[in-house]
């Protein structure tokens, strides 16, 4: 993926408010199981989490809301994205550093342990070795009994990258139906260019090898999935 092409795109912002703002990627859907799950996981007990490919933090910040977030590190290619996050994570009322750079950046950056690491929508840019040296780097950024939570698109087991893109790029042109014929146009080729998600089977094989257990999945909405990740029990890094 060129970074330069996806944060131009995510520069773009009022595309991707308006995605988000319509629900039609099922981010209300999915983050209500997000905010569930860190309500049970939690309750009142402070915890520190690392979000990769932050965004806006728009859908994270709601799902943080009652919870005593002892520290929230963000990482975006978008400065755009970042101004907005800012703004919506204002109100954690914890230390915030919000920072530019991609996954990758992120999730090696100083040695830091997290108790939570984040990433939505964004796993699906990165090459198939890129992913994997994500997994890696995240099980040993991840404290031993802390969980990644894992958002993304997954191809489904017997489709090609091809055949995912005509069926996901005609589904989601069909939902936007209050962009305009110019921002859809841009949304596909976004796609079309930058979009190289595995098949839900591979990426389990990637995790595990990664040292990380079976995922639990928390959600499914078509080719949207969110699951939860914990260490295995004898990775000791």
């Amino acid at each position: 993926m060129s970074q330069i092409a996806s944060g131009g795109f995510f520069d773009e912002w009022s595309i991707y408010d308006e995605i988000l703002a319509r629900n039609y990627m099922h981010h209300d859907d999915i983050f209500h199981d997000v905010r569930q799950f860190l309500a049970d996981r939690f309750g009142e007990a402070p915890f520190t989490i690392l979000d990769l490919g932050c965004g806006s933090a728009r859908h994270l910040a709601h799902a943080l809301q009652g919870r005593t977030v002892q520290r929230y590190v963000g990482y975006d290619i978008s400065t755009v994205a970042l101004s907005h996050a800012a703004r919506n994570l204002a109100a954690l009322n914890c230390r915030i550093d919000l920072l530019h750079g991609d996954l990758l950046d992120g999730v090696k950056a100083d040695g830091e342990k997290f108790d939570v690491i984040f990433t939505s929508f964004a796993l699906h840019h990165l090459s198939t070795p890129q992913k994997d040296d994500f997994l890696t780097a995240a099980s040993r950024t991840l404290e031993r009994n802390g969980t990644l939570i894992l958002i993304d698109t997954m191809r489904d087991d017997d489709e090609d990258r091809a055949s995912y893109l005509g069926r996901y790029c005609a589904w989601l042109g069909s939902r936007c139906a209050t962009l305009s014929p110019e921002a859809r146009e841009l949304l596909i080729a976004h796609i079309r260019a930058n979009d190289f998600p595995e098949s839900a089977r591979d990426l389990e094989q990637m995790a595990t090898l990664a040292g990380f257990d079976s995922p639990i999945q928390l959600n499914r909405f078509r080719w949207h999935r969110a699951w939860l990740l914990g260490r295995a029990a004898d990775n000791t890094l």
